[in-house]
C-alpha cells in the first residue's frame, strides 16, 4: 500500500537495452542489432593482418527499482556504477525492490586498449506518455581500460534519473554504448 502523501508513483523498472556499437580502428561505427554483412567489421583489405573486432554484450540491464515522486519539483535517484548504491535527492524516495547498475562485457584482441563512450543524457518514456531523463551515465573503467589476455574486459555502468513534474509510469529507454581500440 502506497502512503496518501506521495503524489505519484514512479514504477520505475527500466529495462535499459543498451544499444551496442562497436568502432573497430578505421571502420565506421556498426550496430550488432542491425543487419551487417560478415567479414564488414575487419580491417580494410590489403591493409595488413585481419583485426579481431570489437564486440559489446550487455550482460545486465540498468534498472531503478521502485521510485515515488513526493512533489512537483522533482528529484534525482543516481545509481552508482561501482557499488549499485542509489543516492536519492529532491522529492524522490524508495519504495523498495531491487535496483542493479548495468553490467557490459568486451570482446576482442587481447591487451588492446579499449574505450567506451556514453551519452550524457538519454530521455526515457512510459507508456502514458511521461518522460523522466537519464543523465551522467558513467562506468567504473579506468581512463585506460585494457581488454584482458582472453581478449575480455567487463565493466559497470550507472546514471542518474531525474524526474519532474507529475511523471508517472514504467520508463525505458536505450543507451547507445559506443567502444573502440584505442
Amino acid at each position: 500500500m502506497i502512503c496518501a502523501k506521495f503524489r505519484t508513483v514512479l514504477p520505475v523498472l527500466m529495462l535499459l537495452l543498451g544499444w551496442m556499437v562497436v568502432q573497430p580502428d578505421g571502420v565506421a561505427a556498426q550496430c550488432r542489432l542491425c543487419a551487417v554483412e560478415p567479414g564488414s567489421g575487419s580491417s580494410q583489405a590489403g591493409s595488413g593482418p585481419t583485426e579481431t573486432p570489437l564486440n559489446i554484450e550487455i550482460t545486465a540491464n540498468l534498472d531503478f527499482s521502485r521510485l515515488a515522486l513526493l512533489s512537483r519539483a522533482g528529484g534525482e535517484v543516481e545509481l552508482d556504477p561501482e557499488s549499485g548504491q542509489r543516492r536519492f535527492s529532491g522529492g524522490v524516495t524508495d519504495l523498495g525492490g531491487l535496483s542493479l547498475h548495468g553490467e557490459g562485457r568486451l570482446t576482442g584482441e587481447p591487451g588492446r586498449l579499449v574505450r567506451v563512450q556514453l551519452p550524457q543524457r538519454i530521455t526515457l518514456s512510459a507508456p502514458n506518455g511521461s518522460t523522466a531523463d537519464l543523465v551522467k551515465l558513467d562506468t567504473d573503467l579506468p581512463a585506460q581500460a585494457r581488454l584482458d589476455r582472453d581478449g575480455r574486459l567487463t565493466f559497470s555502468f550507472g546514471g542518474r534519473l531525474r524526474v519532474t513534474g507529475n511523471a508517472s509510469g514504467q520508463f525505458r529507454g536505450r543507451i547507445a554504448i559506443t567502444a573502440d581500440y584505442e
